[in-house]
Order: structure tokens, then C-alpha cells, then sequence
């Protein structure tokens, strides 16, 4: 007969799952890993873990050092699929905070940034531009939908050029600053940052510097892209041959523990490979990634994006995908790999790192794009003049990569 004796913990293991301030102190200093491994343990421990991860990864919590209505903001993130990145997502997922860091906000390269700018005008932020940017928010927005497809070498102010010749993923990035309130210390001023993708925000992040800024946060989930190598390792790729203009970043997160990998480097292929995956397909809501969903009490979902388009359940960056891959194995030189994905059937743009992938699509496009321009009141209209009659689609892959494409569902 099969012995069925259930073992108990020690007592007082028992009184510790029991005590949010004794297990709290002691999660604190657990890796990601070693939290998820001790949680399969016993009921009590996942519990004690749930509910100290429920504390740690508040995101509402953390995004209150910015913005007076947390909630305001994530449902203006549904609204425009803006996304969080930079030191604030590593932050979240290291449980750090650094008193000094800003916000970067992604936007797509649409009109809706603007409603970014003005949520933070209403925050109390002052929109503090360029020497080549509009003076009144508004009217820089103008400015910039006119011209937003212009390329680097084509931009007229050399200053802007400067700003992002090596960004090219990037088409402006904007400064927003709250000064302290009467009273509080200078420390408590805050900045914004508001930074224009030009195709999709995951192009404009894997321009920059190494893979530890690979973190992102949507209005509904989080994603670490390499958490093995960032959060337990501490170790970051340096991408892009290292971008000169981009050493002090490095030196930062040096200084806050994290070792970076010269790329090129003959150390690369002797990696574990779980720390990179340099070669495989990758797609930001895959099985490597460390996703954190987050509470959507008191958060508005997205709205249709017209009414023959049914709204969105998660953000179309978890759809992105990308790939790094060896230019040249014996110099060890990886570079990230992607092709964009973008057609006016498509209300956003996404990245794919499958070769196969974009060729299964273009069929699709090309007969639902000419039933779509079909449908407006004349040839001359523009799409975003037509949101009454056109339906915008989003794409998804399953858990085999075999294509599902579905109407903003």
C-alpha cells in the first residue's frame, strides 16, 4: 500500500507563512526563480507567495511617484497601446527603486500621443521642448503627424538629427517635468519622457544599448524579455555594436550591479543558452518571457478602434516578435533581427523575427486592404477620416507559430 503520510513543515516554517512581515523581509531577498520554485513547496507557501508578489509588483503603487490617478493613466495606456520601458520596468521587476530615474513612455507613431501630453499636462507636468520642437504641445503634435514618416537624413534642424541619427527606431522624444511642491525637497521633481516609435515602440527599444532594457509594461501585464540573464545572472548583451552615444547607460547600470558582454565577443556562443536564446525566433508573449499580469480593478479596457472592430484584450506589443542572431560566429557579433509588419489594414505596427511569417501574411493584407479602401466615401479619403466604415484587424500567433488572424480581438 502507498504510503499517503502528509508531511508538515517545521513549526516554524508554519508560524513564517503566516507572518506577512517575517516573509515579506525574507522574499525580499529572493530571486524571481527561487520565489516561483518555493511557492510549488505547500499550499501556505504559494499563498504566502501570491500574496507577497500581489505587494511587491503593485504597479499602481509604483506608478504613483508620477501620476497623482495611477488607474487614469493605465487606461490611457489601453486606449493608445503606450507602453512603460526604460530603468522604471527594470525597477518593477528587480523591486528596486532608484530616486534619481525617469519614466519613459513608448508611443506609436499616431495621433493619440497626443493625448499622452495632454494627461500629463493635466498631471501637473510642463512640456519643456527642443530648440526644434513647437513651443505649445499641440501645436508640436501638429507639426510632427506632418511629417512623421521623414527620415533621419531628411530632418532639416541638425540638432534633431543629432538627437536621433542613432535611434533608428525613433522618430522624437519629448521632456515633460514636474517641479516639487511648495516645501518638498528638489529630489521630488519628476520627469517624463514621451519617446515616438517609427514604426512600433519594440523597434525603437531594440536600437538601444543592451538587452537589460528589454522590460516592458502594458495597461494589463509586464514582460521581462531575458529574465534569467537580467534578473539572475545580472547580466546584459550589449546590441547594436555598443552605440558610443549610449556608455554612460552602461556605466549606470554598472554601478547598480549589472556586468555587460561586449558584443562582439567569442564568450557569446559559450553562454548558457537560456540567457540569450541567439538564434531562435522570439515573440514578447513566449515561453521565455516572464510575464506579470496586473490587476485591472478600476482600469478602463480598450475601446473598439471603430465600430466594426471589436476591442482589444491585450496590448499589440505582446504580438511583437524579434530574433538575435550571429552576423559573424567566429567574432561572436549578434545583432536583433525583425521585419516590420505594417499596412493600413493593421490599426497598429509589429515586428516579427520568423522569416516565414510576414509571407503568410501579405496575401491577407492584399485582399482584405483593397475590400477596406473599397468601403470609403471616395478615393481621396484618408483612413483615419473613415473610422465610421473601415475595420482594423490585429494578428496573433499560437503556441506553434502557425498564423490566427483576428479582428481586434
Amino acid at each position: 500500500m502507498a504510503d499517503t503520510t502528509v508531511v508538515q513543515p517545521p513549526k516554524g516554517v508554519a508560524r513564517t507563512l503566516q507572518s506577512h512581515t517575517l516573509y515579506g523581509n525574507i522574499f525580499a531577498h529572493c530571486s524571481p526563480r527561487s520565489l516561483l520554485r518555493f511557492r510549488r513547496v505547500s499550499r501556505a507557501a504559494q499563498q504566502a507567495v501570491q500574496d507577497y508578489m500581489d505587494r511587491a509588483f503593485n504597479v499602481n503603487k509604483r506608478l504613483s511617484r508620477y501620476f497623482r490617478d495611477p488607474l487614469a493613466f493605465r487606461s490611457l495606456q489601453a486606449r493608445t497601446a503606450a507602453i512603460v520601458s526604460g530603468s522604471f520596468a527594470l525597477q518593477f521587476f528587480d523591486r528596486t527603486y532608484y530616486p534619481e530615474s525617469d519614466l519613459d513612455i513608448y508611443t506609436h507613431p499616431e495621433r493619440s500621443l497626443l493625448d499622452v501630453g495632454l494627461y500629463l499636462q493635466s498631471e501637473g507636468y510642463t512640456f519643456e521642448p527642443y530648440s526644434w520642437q513647437q513651443g505649445r504641445w499641440r501645436d508640436e503634435v501638429d507639426q510632427l503627424c506632418t511629417r512623421m514618416n521623414a527620415h533621419v537624413d531628411a530632418l532639416e534642424n541638425e540638432d534633431e538629427v543629432s538627437e536621433l541619427y542613432d535611434m533608428k527606431g525613433t522618430r522624437a522624444v519629448y521632456t515633460f517635468v514636474r517641479d516639487p511642491t511648495p516645501g518638498a525637497p528638489a529630489a521630488t521633481t519628476r520627469k517624463v519622457q514621451i519617446i515616438v516609435a517609427r514604426s512600433t515602440p519594440l523597434r525603437a527599444l531594440l536600437d538601444f544599448h543592451s538587452s537589460i532594457v528589454l522590460n516592458i509594461i502594458t495597461y494589463n501585464a509586464a514582460y521581462c524579455l531575458y529574465p534569467l540573464a537580467t534578473l539572475e545572472a545580472y547580466t546584459s548583451l550589449v546590441l547594436n555594436g555598443g552605440n558610443p552615444g549610449k556608455v554612460a547607460a552602461l556605466e549606470k547600470y554598472a554601478k547598480r550591479g549589472w556586468r555587460a558582454i561586449s558584443n562582439p565577443s567569442p564568450l557569446i556562443q559559450y553562454l548558457n543558452p537560456s540567457l540569450f536564446y541567439v538564434g531562435k525566433s522570439r515573440w514578447v508573449c513566449d515561453e521565455h518571457t516572464w510575464t506579470v499580469p496586473l490587476s485591472m480593478e478600476g482600469v478602463k479596457p480598450p475601446p473598439p478602434s471603430s465600430p466594426s472592430s471589436e476591442a482589444l484584450s491585450w496590448d499589440p506589443i505582446a504580438e511583437c516578435g524579434w530574433r538575435l542572431a550571429y552576423l559573424s560566429i567566429p567574432e561572436g557579433l549578434v545583432i536583433a533581427k525583425f521585419g516590420i509588419v505594417a499596412t493600413t489594414v493593421l490599426r497598429w505596427g509589429y515586428t516579427t523575427g520568423n522569416a516565414g511569417y510576414l509571407g503568410r501574411l501579405v496575401s491577407f493584407f492584399m485582399s482584405q486592404g483593397r475590400l477596406e479602401h473599397r468601403k470609403k466615401p471616395d478615393e481621396d479619403s484618408r483612413v483615419e477620416d473613415c473610422t465610421d466604415v473601415w475595420t482594423w484587424w490585429v494578428i496573433c500567433h499560437d503556441l506553434d507559430l502557425h498564423l490566427l488572424i483576428k479582428c481586434d480581438a
